[in-house]
């Protein structure tokens, strides 16, 4: 694959990333601006922890979007044939089993949609991993990219 077509979709895909960290958090100060209007205190109180789960996957990819934009640099994009691990999704979490690899991906954030498409292509692109066992991975016809790990099978 030519190196500026994986380097044009790995932009849009970054962008379609912030935007739907944006999103994210977006919904979760919304979710605060109605509790405190109700002007409750235990409800204020309460609502807390689930403001912070709505905002958490804006604030991961912002406090990691650096070292992804890095691995993207240092890395080539290469395609893995992947199959999803059964039994083992945990929320928005997927963990990819890679074809020829001792190892699996684990991907912290990974929306239906996605894991559809990558159910059917049975592909995922990823920089990486480096010494520490960071990737990026993602997906063609879907503007789709996260950071992920590499993890012991």
């Amino acid at each position: 694959m030519d190196v500026h077509v994986t380097t044009a979709w790995s932009d849009t895909c970054l962008a379609r990333a912030d935007r739907r960290a944006v999103g994210h958090i977006f919904l979760a100060l919304v979710a605060l601006g109605l509790v405190l209007m109700i002007d409750w205190i235990w409800l204020t109180v309460l609502s807390v922890p689930v403001v912070l789960e709505l905002a958490a996957p804006g604030l991961r990819h912002f406090f990691t979007r650096r070292g992804t934009v890095q691995l993207i640099e240092r890395f080539p994009w290469r395609p893995v044939q992947v199959s999803f691990v059964p039994g083992k999704r945990i929320g928005r979490q997927a963990y990819l089993r890679v074809d020829g690899s001792e190892n699996d991906l684990r991907l912290p954030e990974m929306p239906e949609r996605a894991r559809v498409l990558v159910r059917h292509t049975g592909r995922v692109w990823i920089a990486g991993p480096d010494e520490r066992g960071r990737v990026v991975a993602m997906t063609r016809g879907l503007a789709f990219l996260t950071r992920g790990r590499v993890v012991d099978r």
